[in-house]
């Protein structure tokens, strides 16, 4: 049983996280977009893309 608390409690850590970065990257485009710095403004997208590509894979390999 409390393997089964520590892998969730794991996974939970782990979605966190990649939730929490992707938050920062999003808030980085937001002052990006404003600043009209569109260069580092794509970069941040295209990493969120990536990401976010990335997650839908999890989700559909059951593997988050």
């Amino acid at each position: 049983m409390k393997d089964l608390r520590k892998l969730e409690n794991d996974r939970a850590f782990r979605i966190s996280f990649r939730i929490k970065e992707n938050h920062i990257l999003l808030a980085s485009v937001y002052e990006n977009l404003v600043d009209r710095n569109f260069i580092h403004a794509e970069k941040d997208i295209k990493k969120l893309i990536i990401d976010l590509r990335l997650i839908i894979k999890s989700i559909q390999d059951d593997d988050f």
